[in-house]
């Protein structure tokens, strides 16, 4: 639980000064913290499920760029803002599901196959079955 309040406290503060760039067609930079972002159809339209994710961003060109990763929470974090309600995201992302979105972050007990989610309608953490279907939106650092 203290890892959950430092992570929210850390993507709190980044959220506060983040700003956002269109860095190309599908593309939006994040010049606070020099994250790339995804920003494509596939945000908004397509579910797959924590192991798809995982292969989909890993394998993602975008515009000629590659190197993508499914975010961790701490990443996927900075794009929440937390003043907003439904989507709890930034007006710069054209494509926006405000519903859950996986994060790499696997939870690690035992036998329970779950990873970790964060919802863009409130912009809370859960825990889900890897087997579920969520959106999802690649990130490269930069």
């Amino acid at each position: 639980m203290k890892i959950l309040n430092i992570l929210l406290i850390s993507g709190f503060l980044i959220s506060l000064s983040a700003d956002y760039v269109q860095k190309s067609p599908n593309v939006i930079l994040d010049t606070k913290t020099n994250f790339l972002w995804q920003d494509t159809k596939d945000v908004s339209s397509k579910k797959r499920n924590f192991s798809e994710a995982l292969s989909y961003c890993k394998s993602l060109e975008l515009d000629g760029i590659k190197g993508w990763e499914l975010p961790n929470m701490k990443k996927l974090f900075t794009i929440v803002d937390t003043k907003k309600y439904n989507p709890t995201i930034d007006k710069s992302f054209k494509h926006i599901a405000p519903d859950t979105h996986w994060t790499s972050r696997e939870f690690g007990n035992g036998a329970i196959d779950e990873a970790y989610t964060i919802t863009f309608q409130t912009g809370s953490f859960y825990r889900r079955s890897k087997l579920e279907t969520y959106y999802l939106r690649c990130v490269k650092e930069i």
